[in-house]
């Protein structure tokens, strides 16, 4: 397939699993002290489940050789009816505009596009050269807002991503049946879900460092090779820089994907927003 075809999908928003609400108060209760109705779902889940209107739109190429390049500009909350849309840009057939709304109100949570080949912001990337694993940090080091160290390669860590991981991804987050994550045959290991590995950028920064409360404002994903489960991958990124914006922090990470054969995976850029710690009660 060389063009963007009309696709859709739907999805009721879940809850975050522990791990995820344990590691950022955006997704716990204390949501309500940033001025959110209550905790935000993940971002990197929201993303996953417009991923069935993706390959309808783009076909299985895109899991090997795609992109999507998408903005997060309204919460989603457990329970929110999500309606993704893929359709043709109307300028350039290649390239599919996505949006996914909540029913409730029908806001606009996620918008951006997606298309086969190279994203066309791809040579922007700035990858980082440290990429042998390391262990996690015993004590990581509080990195507020304004101590940040751009222009730095993180640590990088080493991610197990066999059945088992693949599985518990796929039952705890993403809640996705299809043939193509999955597997009846030991011999064919599935295709790991495109959500996993823009679902590390956070780890690889708590990796390191401990920073307070962020959310994810929006990410660049260039698949460069189909991956199946079994093994580990390799994480590593840079941190790009950190901008103030209307009071904010908006902070800037890319990082590449590499399999346990040297072969590199994907690119992701990420932005998040920082946010400034709570008052201590």
């Amino acid at each position: 397939m060389s063009e963007i075809i009309r696709s859709g999908c739907s999805k009721v928003a879940l809850p975050d699993p522990p791990e995820v609400v344990n590691a950022n108060p955006i997704h716990d209760e204390k949501a309500g002290g940033y001025g959110y109705a209550g905790p935000i779902v993940a971002g990197i889940h929201t993303y996953g489940w417009m991923v069935p209107a993706i390959l309808d739109a783009a076909g299985d190429s895109w899991l090997s050789h795609g992109w999507a390049d998408i903005k997060f500009p309204r919460p989603v909350f457990a329970g929110d009816e999500l309606h993704t849309e893929v359709i043709p840009d109307p300028s350039d057939s290649s390239v599919g505009i996505i949006t996914q709304r909540a029913g409730s109100d029908n806001r606009i949570t996620i918008e951006g596009t997606i298309g086969l080949g190279d994203g066309p912001w791809r040579p922007d990337f700035v990858l980082p050269t440290s990429r042998n694993p390391v262990a996690p940090a015993t004590k990581p080091t509080f990195t507020g807002p304004d101590q940040i160290p751009t222009d730095t390669d993180y640590p990088a860590m080493s991610v197990p991503i066999g059945l088992r991981e693949h599985n518990e991804w796929m039952t705890s987050r993403i809640v996705d049946d299809d043939f193509r994550w999955q597997s009846d045959d030991p011999s064919v290991a599935p295709l790991v879900h495109p959500s996993w590995a823009p679902g590390q950028m956070t780890p690889l920064i708590r990796h390191s460092y401990r920073f307070p409360a962020g959310i994810h404002a929006s990410g660049k994903i260039q698949h460069l090779s189909a991956h199946r489960a079994g093994g580990s991958v390799t994480v590593a990124g840079r941190w790009r820089g950190v901008e103030l914006r209307k009071g904010k922090h908006w902070s800037t990470t890319d990082a590449v994907f590499i399999d346990d054969r040297g072969l590199e995976l994907s690119h992701i850029r990420q932005v998040v927003v920082i946010l400034d710690p709570l008052p201590r009660s």
